[in-house]
């Protein structure tokens, strides 16, 4: 007589697999990420972190990082308050608001409210891609969604994003958003069993990031851009140290002429330039939602708009987060308000060759946080 049953053994091992799976994919995706350079790893230990929050966030693009070197800033800002303080700064490049607005949401999470939150209006256009493409840079429009993006969400952002954002997309229904979101937890998914098993020793703690020790290099928009320039290290008060850089900036720049791989661009651009670009609503959505994160972290809000090769955001939309958010939020032209010519050291209007230019950025930025009275009230003591 033929058994009722078949033996359960195989469909046991079957089912135990799948948890295991699930269950591994559930703790690297908390504590690991897909493939990435070191920068980005050590970008996303930074949001990660056990520690208290910085006193400011930065966080935006490879402009951001370029423009804004947080080792410096924390030294100018502790020289004028006289008190030790943080600055964290979440740069990416190639990165998109997607990836932006998860980093943020991982870092106010894992470590609570800054007082400050900069946040870089970071716009990708199509006539962007097509410069970038016609560089040589020769990707597919999906790779600015999830070359980057994947290994820097959790599945949850992924799936609760409410975006498409794509720079060839010009609707996003439905269907086009639940497409997007579970194409991007399958590629996580591979993403992060590739990675941990290539790299299963791989150091993901802070403590193998120090971002004093990290470097900027000469190289023209290195793709694994350091933490740091590491060698400016201010010594005048704020005002004479800005008049100082700013005579160093238009003197370099007087003698110096535009390299080959800036032949593509007119010459004699002056900032700003462009300011008719179009400016895309997902793009404008995703950033309304990482500034009212931020608000209801009790953080104040600075908008920073970084062209990008001409590109700028338009200045109807700058005026609509201006209105929509009120006193609490505040867009900041900080290339604006450099008083002279970058003349031949503009690469972009961010990425500029190895120059005065950082210094004088960061400078800037830290005279436009010393205003804010966020910085300046006592934090509170930590429970316990």
């Amino acid at each position: 007589m033929r058994p009722r049953w078949t033996p359960a053994l195989p469909r046991v091992i079957a089912l135990g697999g799948c948890a295991a799976l699930i269950a591994a994919l559930i703790w690297l995706d908390q504590h690991r990420a897909g493939p990435v350079n070191d920068l980005l790893r050590c970008t996303l230990a930074l949001s990660r972190s056990s520690e208290s929050a910085a006193d400011v966030l930065i966080i935006g693009s490879s402009r951001t990082g370029v423009a804004l070197d947080p080792v410096a800033m924390q030294r100018i800002l502790g020289a004028e308050i006289g008190q030790p303080i943080r600055v964290d700064r979440l740069a990416i490049n190639w990165g998109t608001s997607r990836a932006m607005d998860g980093l943020l949401d991982t870092y106010l999470g894992a470590r609570g409210s800054p007082r400050i939150v900069v946040i870089e209006l970071m716009v990708v256009i199509q006539r962007t891609i097509d410069s970038m493409i016609e560089g040589g840079l020769a990707h597919d429009p999906e790779d600015y969604l999830y070359r980057r993006d994947v290994n820097l969400l959790r599945f949850d952002q992924i799936l609760a994003q409410q975006f498409v954002a794509m720079p060839f997309t010009t609707e996003e229904g439905v269907l086009d958003l639940w497409s997007q979101r579970l194409r991007g937890v399958v590629l996580r998914s591979g993403a992060l069993l590739y990675e941990a098993l290539h790299r299963p020793t791989r150091e993901w703690s802070l403590s193998a990031c120090a971002a004093e020790d990290w470097r900027r290099g000469g190289m023209r928009a290195p793709p694994e851009f350091a933490f740091s320039y590491g060698d400016f290290t201010p010594g005048l008060p704020l005002p004479d140290l800005v008049t100082a850089l700013e005579a160093d900036v238009a003197r370099e720049a007087a003698v110096r002429e535009l390299a080959q791989w800036q032949s593509s661009l007119p010459a004699g651009l002056h900032y700003p330039y462009d300011l008719h670009a179009p400016y895309r609503r997902s793009d404008a959505g995703r950033l309304a939602t990482m500034i009212q994160r931020a608000l209801d972290h009790d953080a104040e809000v600075i908008l920073l708009p970084l062209p990008l090769y001409g590109h700028a955001v338009e200045r109807a939309d700058l005026q609509d987060f201006g209105s929509r958010f009120g006193a609490r939020v505040e867009v900041f032209d900080l290339y604006g308000t450099v008083r002279v010519d970058f003349g031949a050291l503009w690469y972009d209007d961010a990425h500029v060759e190895r120059s005065s230019v950082g210094a004088l950025t960061t400078t800037l930025m830290a005279r436009r946080l010393l205003q804010s009275q966020a910085l300046h009230r006592q934090r509170p003591e930590p429970d316990g």
